[in-house]
């Protein structure tokens, strides 16, 4: 009878302090690779926040930390997957930050109240320049169903009769008015 002796199981990875190195090594390297990627990815859906997009960054590598397979996986294949998790990070900040109630203490109100009025007077002056502006740079036959028809609130038989047009002519340049200021706000809208 023959006797099988086991020998002692071989350490593909190496000593135990190599090994737990290795998702170290792992994420660097993925971090070295896609980080960029992930940040330009982020900064352009946060609206100019810089700060943000780095958070989001930040946060979606150390997801991956605690995902092995993720780190285990060609980096090509992981890129899918951060942009994933950074696509959802984003809309969990836009979400609580949609859902949060602004905190304001009673000594505070009084000034967030004339600022907030302020602000508003100046953003109803800036929306009113643009709305003239825009409706400057329309023809006269458009200006005027605009105004017949959103400004002084009259139908489009009403407009029609007044304009000496068929009403489906009033209700063309409408659309094409609205189509052309629409457009023209889009162009002029000031960045915030």
């Amino acid at each position: 009878m023959r006797t099988l002796t086991h020998s002692r199981p071989t350490r593909v990875n190496g000593s135990p302090a190599v090994r737990a190195r290795m998702p170290e090594v792992a994420f660097r390297r993925l971090s070295a690779m896609h980080r960029t990627a992930v940040l330009s990815y982020l900064a352009k859906r946060t609206f100019g926040d810089p700060q943000l997009a780095e958070d989001l960054t930040q946060e979606t590598f150390l997801r991956a930390l605690h995902h092995p397979e993720v780190l285990s996986a060609d980096h090509q294949s992981a890129l899918p997957w951060l942009y994933r998790v950074a696509r959802n990070l984003l809309i969990d900040h836009l979400r609580s930050r949609r859902y949060r109630p602004v905190e304001v203490g009673f000594d505070d109100f009084d000034t967030l109240v004339d600022e907030s009025a302020a602000a508003n007077e100046i953003d109803l002056l800036l929306t009113t320049w643009s709305v003239r502006s825009a409706l400057a740079s329309l023809s006269d036959q458009h200006r005027a169903v605009v105004t017949h028809v959103y400004f002084e609130n009259r139908s489009i038989n009403a407009a029609a009769e007044i304009l000496g047009v068929p009403p489906g002519t009033v209700k063309s340049r409408c659309h094409y008015a609205l189509r052309s200021l629409r457009t023209t706000l889009r162009e002029h809208q000031p960045v915030a």
